[in-house]
């Protein structure tokens, strides 16, 4: 929970496209200060806070209708830097279609010789069918000062779910320069929310970055501090190059960052078991209450 930490009206000027909000500040039992977009439920003396925020990206699966000489056909379109999995059921005969459409490209989904009505579909990052090549990863920042592990696998917190459940929350204070575990393309950024809290509020407000590796799978950066990303979608980076600093914003009980590896699973993205290598080339697995050192980028 956040400790005193005081907060008045917050304006996100320098956003080109931003949505009004509110929220609640006020005091826990224990004296904490709680920030919610819900009022306390006893009657307790509360703020009420105004801010702005950048409104949510445009969707990067779009579907839409083609007419030719012989009917309609429905394409997906992904622009997204990486291939994307999208599964729904077919309006023509009800068959359940899983496809894969390319990193920047389009595929065709279906043809008829009406236009096709809107789709409800599911869709996940990443090529399903992944090789993994079990590589071990430098350690997600270059600072030398030592980090203590918060959080390992399987942890009680919040490491529960397939998402999450092979992912490691590392202490850090707010600032620390972040690195990229092994080369990739950038797929993801997001660094655009300013605020933490312990509310279902704050749920899916964490800024991240998301890096492709070769194998498929993804490296996932959360908690990121707002508007410190030094990548772009589409950017190629190598092992050790800087990539952000850390913070403490979204569903987060102080500065740190969570990182995890996933892949597709098969229309969902899952974290999976891997490890670490320490300044002298030795695989480590990650875990509650260790600390780590940061190494410098490889020459």
């Amino acid at each position: 929970m956040l400790k005193g930490f005081t907060l008045l009206t917050f304006v996100l000027t320098s956003m080109l496209l931003c949505q009004a909000g509110e929220m609640y500040k006020y005091k826990d039992a224990q004296g904490n200060w709680v920030f919610s977009d819900k009022p306390p439920e006893k009657e307790q003396s509360f703020e009420t806070l105004k801010y702005s925020q950048a409104k949510k990206p445009t969707a990067k699966i779009k579907l839409y209708n083609v007419k030719g000489d012989a009917g309609y056909t429905l394409f997906a379109k992904n622009d997204f830097y990486t291939p994307v999995e999208v599964g729904f059921t077919s309006p023509l005969n009800q068959e359940k279609i899983r496809k894969v459409i390319p990193a920047r490209g389009r595929i065709a989904l279906l043809e008829s010789n009406t236009k096709a009505p809107k789709l409800n579909y599911r869709w996940a990052l990443g090529e399903p069918k992944t090789m993994l090549d079990r590589q071990q990863y430098l350690v997600p920042f270059d600072s030398p000062k030592p980090h203590r592990v918060t959080q390992g696998f399987n942890g009680k917190f919040s490491h529960q779910d397939e998402y999450n459940k092979y992912a490691v929350d590392i202490a850090m204070d707010v600032g620390t320069y972040l690195t990229a575990v092994r080369a990739g393309t950038v797929v993801w950024v997001k660094d655009d929310y300013h605020m933490s809290g312990t509310t279902r509020y704050f749920l899916d407000k964490a800024n991240s970055i998301k890096i492709l590796h070769d194998d498929g799978t993804f490296a996932q950066y959360a908690h990121i501090l707002m508007d410190t990303a030094l990548v772009n979608e589409g950017d190629k980076v190598q092992a050790g190059d800087r990539i952000a600093r850390s913070g403490s914003s979204g569903f987060s009980t102080g500065p740190h960052l969570h990182f995890s590896i996933v892949k597709n699973a098969g229309l969902k993205n899952v974290a999976i078991p891997f490890q670490f290598i320490d300044e002298n080339g030795r695989p480590f697995t990650p875990k509650r209450a260790m600390t780590m050192v940061g190494i410098a980028k490889p020459k």
